[in-house]
């Protein structure tokens, strides 16, 4: 039998490492809530430099979508491989991925396949930590979005925009005119180079000032990256690009119609000669066969 001293000791040795247990448990669970928040951080840094031009996070929708929540409706194995790889997961057939490249006009998301792993989750982590809380509304966000500005610029300003899409002004920094690469269908603008895409709506297909402004300013795309690496545009240029990429944009209807009707009448006109020739020349060589001259002599026979 032990002493009630001895009891007493094992006892209170019992308690101390209880007490040192719940300790660590408690620092552990500080260390894990530190290191989840600098990964968030880590998370910020890294978004702003590759996902900020096309994406927002609880600001609404640019070139991409507001990611704001989509930790939650998205499998982080999904995410991986949509930031990988998006084209490859929707020529996978992947429903989801094919409704969101609809969605954006097909607007081509850059595979971000040279971030470590370890990056990618510390930008999911981040966007994780932003998670609006039940109490936010549609309507508070929505106030955070700024007016396009570009709406309201002059026509003086909507001309310098052609005028440095078109190389007819050169760029401050030196850097290639837009129409090298790109075409806008607008008048008094001569087609363009074919080596990239058409940007008759990338106003719209961008999402308004914020989106396009965002891609003129940090190029998502590597031809563009390494063309305005070391001559960026200049925000007055950037606002005078997004005037008239706007203007373009709303114009275009306009434009389809004064550029389709002429052709349209040329073709019936057209269409309308040939028949009428094709008649002609059947007649007159129907009036002139050989069975009408044979027909001709027999009469004069009777």
């Amino acid at each position: 039998m032990k002493s009630k001293k001895e009891t007493k000791k094992i006892t209170q040795m019992f308690a101390t490492r209880k007490t040192i247990s719940q300790l660590a448990i408690v620092a552990g669970c500080m260390m894990l809530s530190l290191s989840n928040e600098t990964i968030a951080q880590d998370g910020e840094k890294i978004f702003k430099q590759n996902c900020g031009v096309c994406h927002r996070v609880g600001g609404g929708r640019m070139v991409g979508p507001d990611l704001l929540g989509v930790t939650t409706k998205r499998s982080e194995e999904w995410l991986m491989k949509w930031t990988k790889g998006s084209q490859a997961l929707i020529k996978s057939g992947d429903a989801d991925a094919k409704a969101i490249y609809d969605e954006f006009n097909g607007t081509i998301m850059p595979d971000m396949a040279h971030i470590p792993d370890a990056d990618i989750k510390a930008i999911y982590a981040f966007i994780a930590s932003k998670d609006a809380p039940a109490t936010a509304s549609v309507d508070t966000i929505k106030k955070e979005i700024v007016p396009d500005a570009s709406n309201n610029a002059t026509p003086e300003e909507i001309e310098r925009g052609k005028n440095i899409f078109i190389g007819s002004q050169a760029l401050s920094n030196g850097g290639p005119a837009c129409i090298s690469c790109h075409n806008v269908n607008y008048t008094g603008v001569i087609p363009g180079g074919l080596l990239a895409k058409d940007l008759t709506t990338v106003y719209s297909r961008l999402g308004g000032d914020a989106g396009l402004q965002g891609m003129l300013g940090a190029p998502p795309f590597p031809a563009m990256t390494q063309a305005y690496k070391d001559r960026p545009l200049t925000e007055q240029e950037i606002a005078a690009i997004t005037a008239f990429f706007n203007k373009v944009d709303k114009d275009k209807a306009n434009q389809q119609v004064a550029t389709v009707n002429p052709l349209l009448y040329g073709g019936f006109a057209g269409t309308g000669a040939l028949l009428v020739f094709i008649f002609i020349v059947w007649y007159r060589r129907k009036k002139h066969t050989v069975k009408k001259e044979i027909y001709d002599r027999q009469l004069k026979s009777i």
